[in-house]
């Protein structure tokens, strides 16, 4: 049989319930090099504090890039997917803060 989520058995999702499952799923996405950026502050200050910073990992990337430096390639490639998955992130993130404020 296979395993089921633990949320599934909980109660209807609440604020921290889904701002824990958003952190859970920011840590996967960021990876142990973006630990300082999930230290403080809510969900929302922590994914576009992530932005921020994977941003400052494309340009860093960009500029390889100009210099010919070999790995700038799949350095930059490595960081958009990031902030593509980031960017999901924070429109579920967003959704889930307008719909329990409205609750």
């Amino acid at each position: 049989m296979a395993s089921r989520c633990l949320m599934t058995d909980a109660l209807p999702p609440n604020q921290e319930s889904t701002d824990q499952a958003l952190r859970l799923l920011l840590l996967a996405i960021s990876g142990p090099n973006y630990a300082g950026a999930l230290k403080d502050g809510n969900v929302a200050q922590q994914i576009d504090r992530c932005l921020t910073w994977v941003k400052a990992e494309a340009s860093e990337a960009a500029s390889l890039i100009d210099s010919c430096v070999p790995h700038g390639k799949p350095m930059l490639a490595q960081a958009q997917k990031r902030l593509e998955v980031l960017e999901s992130l924070k429109l579920l993130q967003r959704l889930a803060e307008s719909h329990f404020a409205d609750s």
